[in-house]
């Protein structure tokens, strides 16, 4: 819904989804080069190992959801990832037949060597911002996702229920 004294986009390009797909890209980009170069890792490795850093450990398909990847793209990563020495599968505790995946003590230095460039390259993208903006924005992000998933959980239902009606 716009305001009545505010003009809806014209074409692609001025749609605030693309112009953040655009943003998303180019700092993705930026990771890429770097952890590639120095690192040997893409993108997605990168992702993979910044969550485990964090928040380990994950199931296979918990970790698929939170990097946005399918289950079996991400399954061909983290077997690469376990072949390098940078993951390990453990068992799961509430489930018998499931795994988790952690870093192994290898993977765990990668990630405090990453994460800090990471933190530097995300500084210094935020840097053109005032602290109100960078406060701002926080707030927005916030509310543009609640409100994203809410939509996303709105279109599902609607596919769900043009499915049954055919």
């Amino acid at each position: 819904m716009t305001s009545p004294d505010r003009q809806p986009p014209a074409n692609l390009k001025e749609l605030f989804s693309f112009r953040l797909n655009v943003l998303a890209y180019l700092s993705s980009k930026i990771a890429a080069l770097v952890n590639e170069q120095e690192f040997e890792l893409d993108s997605r490795e990168w992702r993979i190992i910044g969550l485990l850093g964090a928040f380990s450990p994950f199931s296979l398909q918990a970790l698929a959801r939170e990097v946005n990847v399918d289950k079996s793209q991400a399954s061909r990563i983290v077997s690469a990832l376990i072949q390098r020495g940078l993951l390990q599968r453990g068992a799961d505790e509430n489930d018998g037949r499931g795994v988790q995946l952690s870093l192994t003590p290898q993977g765990k230095s990668v990630y405090r060597k990453v994460f800090p460039k990471a933190v530097k390259r995300n500084e210094a993208l935020l840097s053109v911002l005032s602290e109100d903006d960078r406060q701002c924005l926080e707030r927005i992000l916030a509310q543009l996702t609640d409100r994203a998933g809410e939509m996303l959980d709105e279109a599902r239902q609607k596919a769900t229920k043009n499915r049954h009606s055919t």
